[in-house]
């Protein structure tokens, strides 16, 4: 799931002119149907990134592995400008 968002991240054009990096840790709920759902940012350095953050999974809802129950995952999202 970690890799999935990482190659997948929405990292906004202003965040990167702005040179904005660092880690979103962000907590979501993972339906059987691979839905995301309550998501939340439990912690961030900037806005602009835990919008981006809560983009980039609402993107990929439908999209996860599917799990044999609902999970609550606790997943960190870097945001890098060295690629």
């Amino acid at each position: 799931i970690t890799k999935l968002l990482q190659e997948n991240l929405y990292y906004p054009r202003r965040a990167r002119k702005r040179g904005i990096v660092g880690e979103v840790m962000v907590k979501f709920t993972l339906s059987t149907e691979a839905k995301a759902h309550s998501i939340e940012v439990l912690s961030s350095k900037s806005d602009i990134l835990s919008r981006a953050a809560i983009k980039t999974i609402e993107d990929l809802s439908g999209k996860f592995p599917k799990p044999s129950e609902e999970l609550i995952l606790h997943v960190p999202i870097n945001y890098s400008l060295k690629m």
